[in-house]
């Protein structure tokens, strides 16, 4: 591991220890989490912004809607 040295708000840093001691965290720990969750956010709205991009790229077909409707009224009772 690499040693990082940032600078966080001092309310901030309270909060982050408060919240990490009963769970037995250090606050690096905390931390690291903390930048996995937001990779992970960052990763999954990149995913949903290509994804609407490559929709809207493929515009709207009236057969594509059709095709569906047949399928539907086929699964009905």
């Amino acid at each position: 591991m690499k040693n990082v040295q940032i600078s966080v708000d001092e309310k901030l840093l309270q909060a982050v220890d408060k919240a990490a001691k009963p769970l037995r965290l250090k606050r690096s720990h905390v931390i690291r989490l903390a930048l996995q969750d937001w990779l992970r956010k960052q990763a999954l709205e990149r995913f949903e912004r290509e994804w609407i991009e490559a929709l809207a790229a493929q515009g709207d077909e009236a057969g594509r809607a059709e095709a569906w409707g047949d399928a539907q009224a086929w699964s009905e009772p």
